[in-house]
């Protein structure tokens, strides 16, 4: 990814030489072919240049246009270029290059606020108008390119990632306690994505944007929401298949242009499987493209499931197909680039997605600028999870007992539960009223969170997380027992400030850190949109969650990927590998005292259940992803302290 920052002086002070600078300074790594700024009086921007496309080739920013009436920055991809730009040529402008920034300019010239409506793909861009004296700023429709943003007193200003405005006066070192909150007694995809983990920084929502005058009056607008529609029929499985294969080929083949390599974060699941099964359908159009995978697989993968699948799904790359082996760490990755992506920056999000960094900093290494992933997929083709009950509401008993028996032997999550425990939580979603479902929901996650003593109870009672978890928990009700319930609380959760867009800042911070541009084919607008109208029977059927992909990729894929039972995760042995290095000195002092975390954790009670079962194989239960958590809250507490710190000093 590429980054994007700018500052204006509402008193119509200049800015001030360095200031700029100093902000893409904090996110240099993003610049790798370049970093430069323009400064006009009281306004100034700042790009930091990854080429990875083609296009980009040609491209200097920031971007003027002839009299220098407009400036854009950009970090993005477009992919309806041919259709922008036969627009453009017909409402008569002219295009000095063919890259993507100045399609934008273009089109902003046009189209002004609506522009945004006219763009396709992962963006975030800002564009100052001198004539008009305000700045627009935008993001794309799935808020795959975060901007972040602060209006202070005398100023505005916006930068990729947000912690290149603590290098501005009265940006302070201060975290903000909501998303602490948040990350203690929510599920990551619930986390509120309109704030920052600063208290004086804020995130535009996927979908807005915003216009600041030179007075400082902000104006926000949305111009675009995710809309459940219409339920899509179609007359055939065969029919609806076809239909996803052209929407998803698309995706893909937009996420592979490329200057160069085109790399794949690889596991053995549906969601990369997927991607790979497209892929190899593509790569014939394309001559002379490199395709590599990234993997993690276990020491002894015969005794893997997951390895075993890896290992089907990367058959016939060969050298393109790179392995770290754990908990060995051998390979591609070791220990050390472990200890380096978890320390070197430590972040609550960012250290949450351990294996991931670790296949960004390895593709880095080797030059590959550009990864795919399907990270969004559980998201994007989510059915509900208590789909015998949208049977029993149709008054389909017979079908939803046959369901409720195919759940136990073949759901990801449920396999082996009792049938007729299913068949009565079912009948609970069915026909309970959704306040008493909401209310039963709280208790359980209240009695093993807020209650579990793990929690300062003054932190609970300052934030009122009871009410905040009872709000959260209703905005994620999507399982709804009827299909158009489904759908529109799908709509709900992937486009407000939870679920799709949640863990999508993180990933490109991290890909930001090795100059790799993630791109995923799964949070692509057109696919969304064509899962979120699916019927329910697609979904899910015969006990089987993602049924769809599963069927429509039958000749690429082995039936063992396919119709693999079970969740396995590799990712445990990350936290756990790095737990393990804390008994070393170097890594021991860093964890001794945990003091910031005082106020919003017990520490001595953390300390305990650690102590007491160190053993979980589970990434998101096992108490050595818990704690690398809680420590990765408390240095990145520490890392901001210091840079506000320095940054006091200087101002």
């Amino acid at each position: 990814m590429s980054g994007i920052t700018g500052i204006i002086h509402f008193d119509g002070k200049p800015v001030e030489p360095g200031q700029v600078e100093a902000m893409t300074a904090a996110m240099h790594y993003r610049g790798p072919d370049g970093i430069n700024h323009w400064r006009k009086g009281n306004v100034a921007l700042g790009q930091c240049m990854l080429r990875t496309t083609p296009e980009s080739l040609e491209e200097t920013q920031p971007l003027t246009n002839e009299d220098e009436s407009l400036v854009l920055v950009w970090d993005g991809r477009l992919d309806n270029r041919e259709e922008l730009r036969r627009s453009i040529l017909q409402s008569g402008a002219r295009l000095r290059n063919n890259s993507d920034a100045e399609l934008v300019m273009r089109s902003f010239a046009i189209w002004r606020d609506q522009c945004p409506l006219r763009l396709l793909g992962d963006f975030a861009f800002a564009v100052w108008d001198k004539t008009r004296q305000e700045i627009f700023c935008a993001v794309d429709h799935i808020g795959a390119r975060p901007l972040y943003y602060t209006l202070n007193r005398g100023y505005f200003a916006f930068a990729s990632e947000e912690e290149s405005l603590l290098v501005l006066p009265g940006v302070s070192g201060r975290p903000n306690e909501l998303q602490i909150a948040d990350m203690l007694v929510l599920p990551p995809e619930s986390f509120d994505n309109q704030y920052s983990w600063l208290h004086d920084v804020k995130g535009l929502m996927p979908g807005n944007s915003v216009v600041v005058s030179r007075d400082g009056a902000l104006s926000a607008s949305r111009y675009w929401r995710l809309d459940a529609g219409i339920e899509s029929a179609y007359s055939s499985d065969e029919e609806c298949q076809e239909a996803f294969l052209s929407v998803f080929a698309e995706a893909v083949r937009c996420r592979m242009r490329s200057a160069g390599p085109v790399a794949a974060m690889m596991s053995g699941g549906m969601d990369s499987a997927g991607i790979l099964a497209m892929v190899r359908r593509l790569l014939p159009e394309m001559p002379g493209k490199q395709f590599h995978t990234y993997s993690a697989i276990a020491d002894e993968p015969e005794n893997c499931v997951e390895s075993q699948c890896i290992l089907s799904l990367t058959k016939g790359l060969h050298g393109n197909a790179h392995f770290v082996s754990v908990p060995s760490f051998k390979g591609m990755a070791n220990v050390q680039d472990l200890i380096e992506v978890a320390w070197s920056k430590p972040h609550p999000i960012d250290n949450s997605i351990l294996l991931p960094a670790v296949m960004c900093k390895a593709a880095g290494a080797q030059g590959h600028r550009v990864m795919l992933t399907g990270v969004s997929g559980d998201l994007t083709m989510a059915g509900p999870d208590k789909f015998p009950a949208h049977l029993l509401r149709k008054g389909d008993w017979r079908q939803a007992w046959s369901e409720c028996k195919a759940i136990s032997e073949n759901h990801t999550l449920l396999q082996g539960a009792s049938p007729v425990m299913l068949l009565l939580k079912n009948t609970w979603v069915a026909y309970a009223p959704v306040t008493a479902r909401s209310l039963v929901f709280r208790m359980r996650h209240k009695e093993t969170w807020l209650a579990s003593g793990a929690i300062n109870p003054d932190f609970v009672r300052k934030l009122d997380l009871v009410e905040r978890l009872r709000l959260q928990t209703n905005r994620r009700a999507i399982n709804a027992a009827s299909s158009e319930d489904h759908r529109q609380g799908l709509a709900r959760f992937n486009g407000g400030p939870w679920g799709l867009v949640s863990g999508l800042s993180g990933y490109d911070r991290v890909a930001g850190r090795y100059g790799v541009e993630l791109r995923d084919p799964w949070a692509d607008k057109r696919v969304v949109e064509f899962f979120l109208r699916l019927p329910l029977r697609y979904k899910q059927r015969n006990g089987w969650t993602k049924h769809f992909a599963r069927t429509a990729f039958a000749m690429e894929l082995d039936d063992k990927v396919r119709w693999r039972r079970g969740k396995e995760h590799l990712g445990f042995h990350f936290y756990q590998s790095l737990m393990d290095e804390w008994s070393k000195p170097a890594l021991q002092r860093m964890v001794v005292d945990l003091q910031r975390l005082r106020p919003y954790v017990n520490i001595g009670t953390l300390w305990s259940r650690y102590s007491e079962d160190k053993e979980g194989t589970d990434t998101n239960t096992s108490p050595s992803y818990s704690m690398s958590e809680l420590v990765a809250l408390e240095r990145w507490l520490h890392r901001i302290e210091l840079r506000a710190q320095s940054t006091s000093l200087i101002c």
